[in-house]
């Protein structure tokens, strides 16, 4: 399959929600109206169409990868959309990569990372800048890792700042994932989009690690709220020439309708990975792996 910008392409990074999911943030203390007031602030999105119970999900989605030509999507799946989403990849095999949400404090939470492993999931999500009371290195994370290990899973996680504003950025530093990726060399660890604002950690990961790599998920809007100027190209160019091309995994981070599949996300990537292959800094070999190869050589597709 071909996307509309001609090349092959895996969103290594989205998210399935479901009336389930928004159900649950309110009963966690979160309002329609607190949401929809930081996504116009912060986001690109105008309006927000919330799922409900007649919603098909899964088919929703993948009318959006057959309309721009994706291949498939990996999506990030809380506990309240996990029967539904296993439901969703039995009906479209082979259109939809699981990462499965983890809360390291859950005194079952290698154990249901075993189980995602089992239900054909291919990985993790962490949430680090979201906790309280832990850091990625501290002993109740050890027994997931190894579950990952184990069971041959990715581990991505969100560093930076977040849209979900209960972040506490004391734990937002990708340099914390450091210890634990040189005590699990063989694992993979995911910086999702850039680092959010740390995305000089980031790169100095690049220099500590082998096994800490980047996506390049969502409009990268971090970008604004540092003191200096900075773009997509300038991102690509940085990961490339102290990672490589192979460190790098494009995503969008696509999440809510009427938004839907965010193909401006991939336009916008496209363009500044042509603009580096003229200057001679790429060639198309990097790009497939980028768009298309890394994510399906690290997940087994």
């Amino acid at each position: 399959m071909i996307s509309k910008t001609g090349i092959p392409v895996i969103d290594a990074h989205a998210h399935y929600f479901t009336a389930d999911t928004m159900k649950n943030w309110l009963t966690r203390g979160r309002t329609v109206k607190s949401f929809t007031s930081r996504t116009a602030t912060r986001t690109d999105m105008t309006s927000i169409e919330l799922p409900d119970e007649t919603w098909d999900t899964g088919q929703k989605w993948v009318d959006e990868l057959d309309k721009y030509g994706i291949e498939t999507m990996g999506v990030m799946v809380g506990v309240e959309a996990y029967d539904e989403f296993l439901e969703t990849m039995k009906r479209f095999p082979g259109r939809f990569i699981g990462y499965a949400n983890i809360n390291p404090k859950e005194e079952d939470a290698a154990a249901k990372v075993k189980q995602a492993a089992k239900d054909g999931f291919k990985g993790i999500k962490l949430y680090p800048s979201s906790w309280t009371g832990l850091k990625v290195y501290d002993e109740p994370c050890y027994p997931v890792y190894d579950a990952c290990l184990a069971n041959d899973m990715l581990v991505f996680l969100h560093f930076g700042i977040t849209i979900g504003g209960q972040a506490d950025l004391r734990n937002g530093n990708p340099i914390d994932i450091q210890v634990p990726s040189k005590d699990y060399p063989d694992l993979n660890f995911i910086i999702a989009h850039f680092g959010a604002g740390w995305f000089r950690e980031l790169l100095m990961m690049q220099y500590q690690t082998d096994n800490v790599y980047g996506d390049s998920s969502g409009s990268n809007s971090w970008m604004k709220y540092l003191p200096y100027d900075i773009d997509l190209k300038q991102i690509f160019r940085k990961m490339i020439t102290t990672g490589g091309s192979h460190k790098i995994l494009f995503g969008t981070d696509s999440t809510f309708f009427p938004r839907g599949w965010r193909i401006n996300i991939l336009e916008a990537q496209v363009q500044a990975c042509n603009e580096l292959k003229a200057d001679g800094v790429i060639n198309d070999d990097d790009i497939y792996k980028m768009f298309y190869g890394n994510i399906k050589e690290m997940a087994h597709l």
